[in-house]
């Protein structure tokens, strides 16, 4: 059974991990200055990768939203199991490309003169 600071300790670790990731995409993927459509996909991304499922005291394992919402749909009880976790990674997403697309609006103000 999972408790409140185990889940907290790898969601976490989880976090810090997805963060690298999306610094890294950034670097690697995306030009220099960043355009409004690749600041929202980046946003997006890492809005999919940071969304957290909430498990009921009864689970007895720990994942990612993205993560339950693919197992559920394909080899669990199918995608009414996995409802709740599909609009949470939905709202995680649309914030995220929300968030990157202003987040590149205000670094494409800073660089023009």
């Amino acid at each position: 059974m999972l408790t409140i600071q185990s889940y907290l300790t790898a969601i976490l670790i989880y976090w810090v991990v997805a963060v690298i990731g999306v610094v890294l995409m950034r670097r690697l993927w995306f030009a220099t200055p960043l355009t409004l459509l690749s600041g929202a996909t980046l946003g997006a991304i890492g809005g999919v990768l940071l969304v957290p499922a909430f498990p009921a005291p009864e689970v007895q394992s720990m994942a990612p939203a993205l993560i339950i919402v693919v197992f559920n749909t394909l080899f669990g009880e199918g995608f009414e199991s996995a409802l709740v976790p599909a609009l949470w990674l939905l709202g995680g997403a649309l914030l995220g490309a929300v968030g990157g697309f202003f987040w590149a609006r205000r670094q494409a103000g800073r660089t023009s003169p």
